[in-house]
C-alpha cells in the first residue's frame, strides 16, 4: 500500500518533488567529483599534492551528504505538510506511524532514482573541469589521468540512499505520531499556543546551539592549522540549531519588522493597508513553514561571508578556496531558492481566495514581497549571528575576520540574498493569478 501512495503522491504533485530532485542531483554531482578526485590523489606520489587532494575530496563529500540530509529533511516537511489532511485522512482510516513514514520514504526514494544519472553525468563534467583547474592553478601534475568509473557511480548512489530516507523519514516524523483530530486542525491553521512540536524545536535548539559551542571550544583548543579544515561542520552545527529555532526566528523578524514597514508603506501609493497587514498576519501565523525557508537562507549567508572574510585574508586567494566557496554558496542558494518556490507554490488556493474576496493583484504582490523581505531580514540575520559566532573565536586562527570585509561586500550578500528570495516566492504568482477568479 505505502508504495502505491507515495508514486501516486509523487504523479499528483511533480511540481512539490522537483526541489527535493534538484538537490539530489546537486548532492549526486558533487559527490561523483569528490569521489573522481580521490581517484587522482591515489594515483599521484605521495606528497603535499596527495594530501591536498584526499582532504579537499573527503572534505567535499562529507559536507555534501550533511547538506543534503539537512535540505532534504527541509523541503520534504514542506511537501509532507501541504497533505496534512490527507495524512490525517489516512490516520483515521487506520493507517500506523510506520506506514506514513515508510510513505514519505519511498517518495524520497522513488525521487533519487532519476536524480542519481543525471548527477552522475554532470558529476563527471564537474570533475574535469575540477582536475583542469586544479592543475592550471599548479596544483595538480599536468596530465594526470582522470577516470570517473563505477566508485564514483555507487559512492553517488550510496549518499543519495542515505540522504532521501534519513532526509524522507526526519521530514515524516511529525505527521507519523500526529492525531487525526490534530492533523485536521494543524491543516486547517486552527492550533495556537504552546504544542509539543514547540516544545521539541526549543529543546533541540538549545540542545544543538550547546553541542555547536562545545564543537568551537574543541577546535579552537585544536592544531591551528586544522581549524580553517573544521570551520565548515561547526558552522553547519550551528545551522542545525537555527534550523530547530526557525519558526521562532521568523515569527520575531515578522513582529520587529512591522513597524518600519508600516511606517515605509504607509502612503497608500506605496502599497501599506490591507497587504502588508496580512503579510506579516501570515508570516505569524505560518512561522513553522517559513523556517523552511529561512534556514537555507541563514546558509547561504553564512558560508558566503566566512568563506569571504578567508579570501579577503590572504594576498592571492587560491583556486581551491574559490572553487569551495562558489561551490558551497551554489548549494545553499539552491536549497533556498527550492524552498521558496515549493512555499510560495502551495499557496495557490490562498490567493484563490483573496481574489475571490476582492483582493487585486498588486495587493497580492505587495503582500508577498513583504514575507519574502521578512524571510530575508531573518535569514540574513541568523546567517551573520551564525558567521560571528563562528569567526570571533576562530577567525583568527582560520584566517577569517568578518571586519576584513567591506561595506560593499556585505550590500552585496543582503543584495543578492533579497534578489534571490524575491524571485524564488514571485515565480509561482502569475499562474496563480491565471487560475484565480479576476
Amino acid at each position: 500500500m505505502t508504495t502505491g501512495l507515495a508514486r501516486a503522491s509523487v504523479r499528483a504533485r511533480p511540481s512539490a518533488f522537483a526541489g527535493v530532485f534538484s538537490v539530489l542531483v546537486l548532492s549526486a554531482t558533487v559527490v561523483t567529483a569528490s569521489v573522481a578526485m580521490l581517484r587522482i590523489a591515489a594515483g599521484i606520489p605521495a606528497g603535499e599534492a596527495r594530501e591536498a587532494v584526499s582532504t579537499m575530496g573527503a572534505g567535499f563529500t562529507v559536507v555534501t551528504v550533511y547538506l543534503s540530509v539537512f535540505v532534504i529533511a527541509q523541503v520534504m516537511a514542506l511537501t509532507v505538510a501541504a497533505r496534512a489532511r490527507e495524512n490525517a485522512v489516512l490516520r483515521a482510516v487506520g493507517a500506523l506511524p510506520w506506514q506514513i513514514r515508510r510513505t514519505v520514504a519511498t517518495e524520497a526514494l522513488c525521487t533519487a532514482l532519476p536524480a542519481l544519472p543525471v548527477g552522475y553525468g554532470l558529476g563527471c563534467v564537474l570533475a574535469y573541469g575540477w582536475r583542469d583547474g586544479m592543475a592550471a592553478h599548479g596544483l595538480l601534475p599536468h596530465g594526470v589521468p582522470l577516470s570517473v568509473g563505477w566508485p564514483p557511480a555507487l559512492a553517488a548512489a550510496g549518499v543519495l540512499f542515505v540522504t532521501s530516507q534519513l532526509g524522507g523519514l526526519l521530514a515524516a516524523h511529525r505527521a507519523a505520531w500526529a492525531r487525526p483530530m490534530d492533523a485536521l486542525g494543524d491543516a486547517a491553521g486552527a492550533r495556537r499556543g504552546v504544542t509539543l512540536t514547540g516544545v521539541v524545536r526549543g529543546i533541540g535548539a538549545v540542545l544543538a546551539l550547546f553541542g555547536a559551542a562545545v564543537l568551537t571550544a574543541i577546535t579552537a583548543a585544536g592544531p591551528r592549522e586544522d581549524v580553517g579544515e573544521h570551520l565548515p561542520l561547526v558552522l553547519l552545527a550551528y545551522l542545525v540549531g537555527v534550523g530547530f529555532a526557525g519558526p521562532a526566528i521568523g515569527r520575531a523578524a515578522a513582529r520587529l519588522l512591522a513597524v518600519p514597514v508600516r511606517l515605509l508603506t504607509l502612503p497608500r501609493a506605496l502599497g501599506g493597508g490591507a497587504a502588508v497587514e496580512l503579510a506579516f498576519a501570515q508570516a505569524r501565523a505560518t512561522s513553522r513553514r517559513l523556517s523552511s525557508a529561512i534556514t537555507p537562507v541563514a546558509l547561504v549567508v553564512a558560508f558566503t561571508l566566512v568563506k569571504l572574510a578567508a579570501l579577503a585574508a590572504v594576498a592571492e586567494p587560491s583556486w581551491v578556496d574559490l572553487f569551495a566557496t562558489v561551490l558551497y554558496a551554489t548549494f545553499a542558494a539552491f536549497a533556498a531558492a527550492n524552498t521558496m518556490v515549493l512555499l510560495s507554490a502551495e499557496r495557490r488556493r490562498e490567493v484563490a481566495l483573496l481574489r475571490a474576496v476582492g483582493a487585486g493583484a498588486g495587493q497580492v504582490l505587495r503582500m508577498l514581497v513583504a514575507e519574502a523581505l521578512t524571510v530575508t531580514c531573518a535569514g540574513f540575520g541568523a546567517g551573520v549571528a551564525v558567521a560571528l559566532a563562528v569567526t570571533l573565536p576562530l577567525g583568527d586562527a582560520a584566517g577569517a575576520s568578518l571586519s576584513a570585509l567591506p561595506l560593499t561586500t556585505w550590500a552585496g550578500t543582503g543584495a543578492g540574498v533579497l534578489a534571490l528570495a524575491l524571485a524564488a516566492t514571485l515565480a509561482p504568482l502569475p499562474g496563480h493569478l491565471r487560475r484565480a477568479p479576476g
